[in-house]
């Protein structure tokens, strides 16, 4: 992990939203924003490559980790993107990456519809066959 790039003690947990500068506390910030920061001329170069251009790996596969292809498929799947486009969406995915405590928070954003909405999406695309069979058993419960 990165450390802070004011301290250099802690690992960062945040990066300012201007010039995207990595730090781990307000104090760091503080100290930070005591001059001015510029947004930078390039954006840091993992933002700046398309999605087919970056290549992916696994180096500790699991029976759970989902195949590249259907994580490349999410990229160009216009209802994952439709979705992606609500801003109150994006907020719910910033938050759970944030989150110390994301199982409470996944369980949470599932109680919202609009962020079930974008799991079902991603589930068609990543495990087709299992959406369909739990889509076809919530439909026999009715």
């Amino acid at each position: 992990m990165t450390s802070c790039q004011i301290c250099n003690a802690q690992h960062f947990k945040y990066k300012c939203p201007t010039c995207f500068i990595k730090f781990c506390s307000v104090p760091c910030f503080n100290v930070h924003k005591e001059l001015p920061c510029e947004k930078p001329a390039v954006a840091p170069p993992s933002e700046n490559l398309p999605v087919e251009n970056v290549p992916m790996t696994y180096r500790f596969p699991t029976a759970d980790t989902v195949p590249v292809e259907k994580l490349q498929a999410l990229a160009h799947s216009d209802e994952v993107k439709e979705c992606l486009s609500n801003p109150h969406v994006r907020n719910i995915l910033k938050s759970l990456v944030q989150s110390q405590t994301p199982e409470t928070s996944i369980t949470n954003a599932m109680k919202e519809p609009i962020f079930l909405e974008l799991a079902h999406a991603c589930l068609k695309i990543v495990e087709p066959e299992r959406f369909q069979h739990e889509l076809d058993a919530d439909v026999d419960l009715d």
